[in-house]
């Protein structure tokens, strides 16, 4: 019997301790000196070796899943459950926050297709902090940010998938709202899409 999503989330998500990432922040983790995307370490919880592209792999396999559900309001049950925000949603909508924080991951991604390192770090600490990511996860966006890595093909992937993952229902209405550098941002991740045959 296979793991529930959010318990292999995490358990995929805890290989990233061992790559040496420095930074005093989860939002500012950055390969240490001489580390690649490929470096190979031992990951003793599997007793196995593997990379950090090997991490970003996986968690695509895990995000093709979920973003490969039919129906979109499933998907994005099945969203807020596996980041483990579903809790986070309620207290903020409960206390009257006005801005849909829903898309602030969205707008993470959007901003890291675009290769708009600063505004992606921007929503990327905003998600870590308003929405409580797991400081897992944001230390590897993290890293996917300050080493810009979006050239890579696997790591465009999994921002591709997890745009898609977490995509609300009424995207198309919110991104037309807030321009044209936000239109253009979309087009790109829907262009992704279409190139990825996802």
């Amino acid at each position: 019997m296979s793991s529930p999503p959010k318990l292999r989330f995490e358990e995929i998500l805890k290989l990233v301790e061992y790559i040496p990432i420095t930074g005093s922040l989860p939002s500012n983790g950055r390969f240490a000196k001489n580390i690649t995307i490929d470096s190979m370490f031992y990951f003793e919880s599997l007793q196995r070796k593997g990379s950090f592209r090997d991490i970003v792999r996986v968690i695509n396999m895990e995000l093709a899943k979920i973003g490969g559900q039919q129906n979109r309001f499933q998907r994005e049950r099945q969203n807020a459950t596996f980041l483990d925000i579903e809790q986070r949603y309620k207290q903020l909508h409960e206390i009257g926050c006005s801005y849909p924080v829903e898309y602030l991951l969205l707008d993470f991604c959007l901003a890291a297709l675009d290769e708009d390192y600063l505004d992606a770090a921007l929503y990327l600490a905003h998600s870590f902090h308003i929405l409580g990511l797991s400081k897992s996860f944001n230390l590897l966006l993290s890293v996917i940010v300050n080493e810009k890595l979006m050239y890579d093909r696997d790591v465009k992937r999994l921002i591709i998938l997890l745009a898609r993952a977490i995509e609300p229902r009424n995207a198309e209405s919110y991104i037309d709202t807030y321009g044209t550098r936000f239109r253009r941002r979309y087009d790109i991740y829907r262009e992704g899409l279409r190139m990825e045959a996802i």
